[in-house]
């Protein structure tokens, strides 16, 4: 368990310091031009700024989520393999990021979860679609990788870690 704590940490660290780093800078800040933009903006809502209403029911969905993570990570905790555990807990620390955010607005003390990162070419695709910009950030990347890994697990790991481990099949 020590392992999925540090790393855990060693995340959720690096997502609330890029958060403090931005934290009062106006502007936006070319990194590659025409690709990628650092910008601070806040979005009381989820993805895109959707239920942006609903703060305190995406904190408590965030929160359940945290708490289910954290039991597959406590069931996995690196024994059958690291690249599930390591997406289990970069999802956890991911979701875990964004709900000290949450937090943090219901609270009042900030107005929204911190965002900072922007992928100018996807901001042009979702353009096809009559989106807007979008803007991220590390606790966002965190989650959305670990889930990949997750399901890249579970769709071509799981088999052999059942037959290699004697672990019971839970898919039958």
């Amino acid at each position: 368990m020590w392992i999925t704590a540090l790393v855990f940490i060693v995340l959720v660290t690096l997502d609330q310091l890029s958060k403090y780093l931005v934290i009062g800078h106006s502007g936006t800040m070319t990194v590659i031009p025409n690709v990628l933009e650092i910008k601070y903006v806040t979005n009381s809502g989820a993805a895109f700024g959707l239920g942006s209403e609903y703060t305190w029911i995406l904190a408590l969905v965030s929160a359940i989520a945290v708490v289910i993570l954290f039991i597959v990570a406590y069931k996995n905790d690196w024994k059958h393999g690291w690249f599930g555990a390591l997406g289990v807990t970069m999802a956890n620390a991911g979701a875990f990021g964004n709900l000290i955010d949450r937090f943090l607005t219901t609270i009042g003390v900030r107005e929204g979860v911190i965002d900072m990162i922007s992928w100018k070419w996807f901001d042009a695709f979702l353009g096809l679609f009559g989106g807007g910009s979008n803007v991220f950030n590390v606790a966002d990347v965190f989650l959305i990788v670990g889930l990949i890994m997750l399901a890249i697990d579970y769709l071509f790991f799981y088999e052999r870690r059942v037959r290699k481990y004697g672990l019971k099949d839970t898919r039958k």
